[in-house]
């Protein structure tokens, strides 16, 4: 995470992903209904060097689903990520039984989805449960690569 003082002397962060900003405002975004489903591009950023596939600064596609039953919402994650990645005609492989690292994951409940064809940086989707429902990130630049060297 990149955090900074603006030239006014403003506290600046850059965030590494967007799926916290969701779970904070949960309530907020809920309001009189039990479930939401968002949909959202964030430009985020990574406070480290730069690798093949691995950028700085990428664009984030995600989807959270904002519910009281987390196990629901990440099965209806799922269907709606493999629908997408589907409907491109993209190869890929599904782990539904990755241990994702962040803290807010159930259990570490998450699932992966990678394209072996990228080579050591082949994840393209992250995804899990958390308290307040489920939700995925896309990596735009990875799924663009993915495409390409797919012939897509």
């Amino acid at each position: 995470m990149w955090a900074f003082a603006d030239k006014k002397g403003r506290p600046c962060c850059l965030i590494p992903e967007a799926t916290a900003l969701f779970q904070e405002k949960s309530k907020e975004l809920l309001g009189q209904r039990r479930e939401r489903m968002l949909f959202y591009t964030a430009r985020c950023y990574r406070y480290e060097r730069p690798q093949a596939g691995r950028y700085r600064e990428f664009v984030q596609l995600g989807l959270e689903y904002l519910s009281p039953d987390p196990v629901r919402a990440l099965r209806i994650c799922q269907d709606i990520c493999t629908g997408f990645l589907d409907s491109l005609g993209l190869r890929y492989e599904i782990d539904d039984a990755a241990q994702r690292g962040l803290s807010y994951y159930l259990n570490g409940q998450g699932f992966e989805i990678r394209c072996a064809e990228l080579g050591a940086q082949q994840q393209v989707v992250g995804g899990g449960a958390y308290k307040e429902g489920a939700g995925f990130g896309i990596g735009a630049e990875r799924l663009l690569l993915a495409l390409a060297t797919q012939g897509i």
